[in-house]
């Protein structure tokens, strides 16, 4: 019986990026079946991991690939089936080692949905990047 409220949890199938500029990223993606919990809503866990992904890429953006140190989330409102969300990355302290950045969900409504901060560890230089700027 307990075994039936695991599923598999499936964070980026249908998303798209927006904006791609130094220290600035915005993706954006609906929340689908297999995007949510055993009540029906967005799962924390998808959540959370579309912020840390949209980090990484805020922080690939300023030139350089990182690693997570740290983070924290707030889950603000329930992300609901077919919620379209924006995920927005900013990158507020571009250090050498290190780089903080702040990634806010919202819904279509422009409703916060989450709003997390990421610390990431420089582990070097990114050779890839292009810009939309």
């Amino acid at each position: 019986m307990p075994q039936e409220y695991l599923h598999e949890i499936k964070v980026f199938e249908n998303h798209q990026i927006d904006l791609f500029e130094k220290g600035h990223v915005i993706v954006s993606s609906k929340v689908v079946d297999s995007s949510l919990n055993y009540y029906g809503y967005a799962h924390g866990g998808y959540l959370f991991t579309m912020c840390d992904q949209v980090a990484g890429l805020t922080a690939i953006s300023t030139g350089f690939d990182v690693v997570t140190m740290q983070s924290s989330i707030n889950y603000m409102r329930a992300g609901r089936l077919d919620d379209s969300l924006l995920i927005e990355g900013v990158c507020v302290h571009d250090g050498r080692t290190t780089k903080i950045i702040e990634v806010t969900i919202s819904n279509q409504h422009k409703e916060a949905v989450a709003k997390a901060i990421f610390t990431m560890y420089v582990t070097g230089e990114h050779k890839k990047i292009n810009h939309t700027d």
